[in-house]
């Protein structure tokens, strides 16, 4: 459409000048006023079709459809056409036509020359835009039929039969002559086309053959830079091992130059007395195999230094699928190899340390816990005897100092073994309302002793029975309600507790609530981290190291949790726990009977009892001897761990409690020689100041039943006695 747009505004002028000559010859020969008449017609028609075909690429590209711009553009021809036709009748105006002697043939040929010029050039347009062709043909074949029946009508035709034969035969030459040449036009444009297509078709891809050849030497060209210049070494190698090129990163890597590599076996020149058997074989197994492969070995420079190399050898194949060659691309890794045997030294010694602190902090401990055993359980019994005023003054003050020592004791340990292995987690079933509720009943005499209301909701979304590690939510929570209690003075803590199932995951959150004295706003980060305190006067005036939140935070980070904590100043703080538990499948048919702590223990249930203490420490042995003096039972003491075999076998004990650390044969060694016995077993149960998790595991491991850690709880041996003694008897009875 834009090349017909082309061809018509090029040949405007020439139209213009050719119907100008035409219409001053018929104005001289037949007056000026017809001709006149039809020049302006036909010069405002073709200026009005110049306009819009110049202006048809704008108009396409504003969104003109092609068949809209076909069907004003074939408008346009219509009237060029008819303003021609115009000048091709115009000598049907003469006068002299309608003389009776006069035959219509002059006008007729007049018409037929005047259109044909036209008409071949319609014919030409019908290429680019077969409506607007169409249209001027039709059009033009209308002005010889018209004027013939002009004539027929008009009875101007003299020898009616003769002539209007020749003039029908004329007009079908005329016809077939325009049908000719429009078939011809085309048959001749369909012949350039396809001539043109395959000349482009083959030019393009000629242009792409060139473009691919140029593609392909640039690609050779950087591949052979990249090669010559790498600081990596490249070498081509066949595959017996023959050098057939090196680039000059390969020369300066090993030191050798180009002449004294090239047709060397690459292993007999530069393989190291200590290169690695295992390497060559796999090279050799590599190369046999076809494939890519990797390796590192160690290799020798010209000037005899060992260096590290790292070789990735690919294979490149021939037209028959033979290896060819191999393209072996060598990277100096000696850094790297020295960098990494420095890692591993310092890994060693990172674990060596680990290991070392791990038993440093048992071994500490061991001799916190040991005296702090004597002083707690001494000043205990103490205060079960008959005292002054003043000695009950002065025994509980022994008594709350030597506890808080203790949890100052138990806080740096915690922290220092968190730091040193992280927080290892037991997770076992137990009675999350009744874990809860113990620590409420433990922190009441604190609430009490200040006048304080401690008050506990556990919501009904809160299942009884969990999976978890009891023991360090016990710890998260007493530090937690210990810290709301020792910083209220009027009103009191509420813990509230709510869970929701997150997948297959329970979700608990437990929030202690005081109205104590408030943190400040740009204080509520700070206080978690290690021995920090929102003031410093918070620290005289209510002790404390501010190591408590640091390891609750940690354990509940551990948990799969955090802590995070909202408060107003002078308005009390509200800390919230949230953590990961598993809920017990079938747990509504276990018993959730409360147990109170501080509940007296029946020591009728001990009559009998043979009780084998193994304690090299002698005011710990005395500690013991007074927990049980009022008891019922049979006790002997060992002060090692081979008296304790020696004593077992003597005796045949039912329960051994075991310190695990003692001299020349420990707690451990003990219980193992113990079990191997041929002798009713007891139940051991350890008695070590060693409280972290790898020690329990240890206990377990050696065979012991339970663990009590130092200092010592009268109540809670005596429990843990009940408990063996009632299965001592189910299992004499049956």
């Amino acid at each position: 459409m834009l090349r017909y747009a082309e061809n018509r505004r090029k040949l405007f002028n020439i139209r213009i000048g050719i119907c100008f000559c035409t219409a001053l010859l018929l104005a001289v020969m037949l007056g000026p006023l017809g001709p006149s008449i039809a020049f302006v017609a036909y010069l405002g028609v073709d200026c009005a079709e110049n306009w819009f075909l110049r202006n048809l690429p704008q108009k396409l590209d504003a969104g003109m459809s092609i068949a809209r711009a076909r069907c004003i553009s074939a408008l346009h021809a219509t009237l060029t056409t008819l303003g021609i036709c115009a000048f091709a009748v115009i000598p049907l105006t003469d006068p002299q036509i309608f003389e009776d002697d006069h035959v219509i043939v002059t006008e007729l040929f007049f018409a037929i020359g005047a259109i044909l010029g036209p008409a071949l050039a319609a014919s030409l347009d019908y290429r680019y835009n077969a409506l607007a062709g169409i249209t001027r043909l039709a059009v033009f074949s209308t002005v010889p039929v018209g004027i013939m029946v002009f004539a027929m009508v008009s009875g101007r035709v003299e020898a009616l039969d003769l002539e209007l034969e020749l003039l029908l035969a004329g007009l079908l030459g005329y016809f077939m002559a325009q049908i000719w040449f429009l078939i011809l036009v085309q048959r001749r444009h369909r012949n350039v086309r396809r001539a043109l297509r395959s000349q482009a078709l083959q030019r393009q891809a000629l242009e792409d053959a060139y473009m691919r050849l140029f593609d392909q030497k640039q690609e050779a060209r950087r591949l052979a830079m990249i090669a010559e210049h790498a600081n990596d070494g490249v070498m081509l190698i066949d595959g017996d091992g023959r050098i057939h090129w090196v680039n000059d990163g390969f020369t300066r890597m090993t030191g050798f130059s180009f002449d004294e590599l090239v047709g060397q076996i690459a292993g007999e020149i530069l393989n190291s007395s200590e290169t690695d058997p295992a390497a060559l074989r796999a090279i050799e197994e590599g190369r046999a195999a076809g494939k890519s492969f990797r390796a590192e070995l160690l290799n020798r420079r010209k000037d005899g230094k060992e260096i590290w190399i790292e070789t990735n050898q690919v294979p490149v194949f021939d037209e028959a699928g033979r290896v060819e060659i191999y393209i072996s691309v060598e990277r100096d890794v000696t850094a790297a190899k020295s960098y990494e045997k420095q890692l591993q030294e310092a890994r060693l010694a990172a674990e060596e340390g680990a290991r070392t602190k791990e038993e440093f902090l048992a071994t500490m401990s061991h001799e916190f816990r040991t005296p702090m055993n004597g002083v707690i359980g001494m000043a205990q019994m103490l205060l079960a005897t008959d005292l002054s005023e003043d000695q009950r003054l002065y025994s509980d003050t022994i008594l709350s100092s030597s506890r808080a020592l203790l949890a100052l004791i138990n806080d740096v340990l915690d922290l220092s073994r968190m730091t040193a292995a992280g927080v290892s987690l037991y997770k076992v079933e137990f009675d999350l309302h009744a874990c809860i509720r113990d620590t409420t009943l433990l922190m009441s005499r604190q609430a009490a002793d200040k006048g304080l209301l401690l008050e506990m909701d556990i919501a009904s979304s809160v299942p009884v029975w969990v999976i978890g590690d009891d023991r360090r939510l016990r710890q998260i929570l007493i530090n937690l309600v210990g810290n709301a209690l020792k910083f209220t003075s009027n009103g009191g803590v509420e813990i509230q507790a709510s869970a929701t199932m997150v997948g297959g995951t329970l979700a608990l959150s437990i929030k202690v609530k005081d109205s104590g004295i408030g943190i400040p706003e740009d204080k509520l980060d700070y206080i978690f981290e290690r021995f920090s305190q929102a003031d410093t006067a918070i620290s005289r005036r209510y002790g404390g190291t501010g190591l408590g939140l640091s390891i609750s935070r940690g354990l509940a980070q551990a948990m799969g949790g955090d802590i995070s904590v909202t408060s107003r100043l002078g308005e009390g703080s509200c800390f919230t726990l949230s953590i990961e538990l598993e809920p017990v499948p079938n747990a509504a048919q276990r018993s959730t009977k409360p147990e109170d702590p501080q509940e007296p223990v029946a020591l009728a249930g001990l009559a009998g009892l043979r009780l084998l203490v193994a304690e090299d420490n002698r005011v710990n042995r005395l500690l013991i001897s007074k927990f049980l003096a009022d008891a019922p039972i049979q006790l002997y003491f060992a002060t090692d761990g081979a008296e304790a075999e020696t004593l077992a076998r003597r005796y045949k004990p039912q329960v051994i409690l075991m310190d695990m650390s003692m001299p020349e044969v420990n707690g451990l060694e003990a219980t193992q020689a113990i079990r191997r016995l041929d002798m009713p077993q007891p139940f051991i149960a350890a008695l070590t100041a060693n409280v972290d998790d790898a020690s329990r595991q240890a206990c377990l491991v050696a065979g012991m039943d339970a663990f009590l850690s130092k200092p010592l709880s009268r109540q809670e041996l005596l429990k843990l006695l009940i408990r063996f003694s009632e299965t001592v008897r189910e299992s004499e009875s049956s």
